[in-house]
């Protein structure tokens, strides 16, 4: 039980954060397009697949080649697991939740929640898949942070209404904001 935890353990949080995603961004399906159906069916074969991905990877980097004979049926079985290791799975999920996303009406807010869970996910779905800890990512955290608060930014502006009284503090500040950001990625 103590071997399979260890193998499943960096999978976990990968599949959670898939799962958040996908269904966070089919949530307010009541007027969406029509195309939802299919858009949410590829979302959900690529979660599955990129968690399938990182659970195939975990044993794959202690197993060796053998060295006698491969049979026709096991070659062509580790060519599909080969291809299908292949396909950028992660990069599918996030496409499909942003066209989830834009196939209903848009509430800022609900977009920025979505962004901050496909982070989540892309994050964690990079330490599974390296075996790293979290502070591999202390060299971005200052962008990964200003991009947060960019983010809340935004959904903060998009929520005022257009001629209301203050809404041009708010865009200075949101310059500011971008202009501080752009500041701190120079020295990159």
């Amino acid at each position: 039980m103590t071997a399979v935890m260890t193998r499943v353990r960096p999978a976990l949080p990968v599949a959670i954060l898939a799962a958040a995603a996908v269904a966070w961004a089919a949530l307010p399906a009541g007027g969406a397009a029509p195309g939802l159906r299919p858009v949410l069916a590829v979302a959900i074969a690529c979660a599955l697949l990129t968690v399938a991905r990182v659970l195939a990877d975990l044993p794959r980097t202690a197993r060796g080649q053998s060295s006698g004979y491969v049979g026709p049926v096991t070659l062509l079985g580790r060519r599909m697991l080969t291809s299908l290791r292949t396909v950028p799975w992660p990069q599918g999920l996030v496409l499909a939740a942003l066209g989830l996303e834009a196939l209903h009406p848009s509430r800022a807010w609900h977009t920025v929640l979505l962004g901050v869970v496909l982070l989540g996910f892309l994050l964690t779905l990079h330490l599974a898949e390296t075996s790293a800890t979290p502070s591999v990512f202390r060299p971005q955290a200052r962008f990964l942070v200003a991009g947060l608060c960019l983010a809340a930014l935004s959904a903060g502006a998009a929520a005022l209404p257009a001629p209301a009284q203050g809404a041009g503090w708010l865009a200075v500040l949101a310059a500011i904001a971008a202009v501080i950001v752009a500041a701190l990625a120079l020295p990159l």
